[in-house]
C-alpha cells in the first residue's frame, strides 16, 4: 500500500513539475516576456542575447515554432524590440509584439542595412592609375598597354612600382673571444 501512494505521488509530482517547466508556446509561437537589463523571460528562464537565440533555434528545431510574440510590448526597450526581430528574422519566423492586448507584426526600431553591394557594371569601371613611387629609390612601373575594349573583359591592374631595397653598409663582425680549453688532467 505504501509503494503504490509513493508510486502515485512521484507520478503527480512529474506531471506537475512539467506542466509547470513547459515552453510558453501558444498558436506556434514562443511567448517572450521583457525583464531588466535589456533580458527576457520566457517561463521560469530568464535569458540574454546569446542565450535567446539558442532557446529560439532548439525550439525552432524541436517544436516547430513559426514565430515569437514579445509580451508587454509597451514596457520592452528599443533594444529587447531590436534583439526580437532580428532573432526572429536569423531563424526565418515571424516576429510580434503585445501592445495592450492587442498583437501585431513587430516593426525592427533599429534596423541595420541589408542592402546588398550594388552590382559590378563591366562598361562603368574606370582605369586604374599606377600608383605614385614611394622614394626615390623606387623605379617607375612600366606603363602597360590598354587592352582592346570589350563588352565581357575588365580592365587589367596596373602593375605594382618595383622597389629596390635600400642601400645598407654591412655591419663589420666582431669576432668572440674563445676561452683556451685545456687538456685533460689523467
Amino acid at each position: 500500500m505504501r509503494k503504490s501512494i509513493a508510486a502515485a505521488v512521484a507520478v503527480l509530482s512529474l506531471v506537475a513539475v512539467s506542466a509547470f517547466a513547459r515552453d510558453p508556446i501558444r498558436d506556434g509561437r514562443l511567448q517572450i516576456s521583457p525583464a531588466k537589463n535589456d533580458r527576457f523571460e520566457a517561463a521560469e528562464y530568464t535569458l540574454g542575447k546569446a542565450e535567446l537565440y539558442g532557446y529560439v533555434s532548439d525550439l525552432k528545431d524541436t517544436k516547430k515554432i513559426t514565430g515569437i510574440l514579445l509580451m508587454h510590448g509597451d514596457k520592452s526597450t528599443d533594444m529587447q524590440k531590436h534583439l526580437i526581430a532580428i532573432t526572429a528574422k536569423a531563424q526565418q519566423i515571424e516576429a510580434f509584439i503585445d501592445l495592450d492586448g492587442k498583437v501585431q507584426p513587430l516593426v525592427d526600431p533599429t534596423p541595420t542595412p541589408d542592402a546588398p553591394p550594388p552590382a559590378l557594371d563591366n562598361t562603368t569601371v574606370a582605369p586604374v592609375a599606377p600608383a605614385a613611387p614611394v622614394s626615390g629609390d623606387t623605379a617607375p612601373a612600366p606603363a602597360a598597354a590598354p587592352a582592346p575594349a570589350s563588352d565581357n573583359a575588365m580592365p587589367a591592374p596596373a602593375a605594382p612600382p618595383i622597389q629596390t631595397p635600400p642601400a645598407t653598409t654591412p655591419t663589420p663582425a666582431v669576432p668572440t673571444p674563445v676561452p683556451e680549453s685545456k687538456p685533460p688532467e689523467h
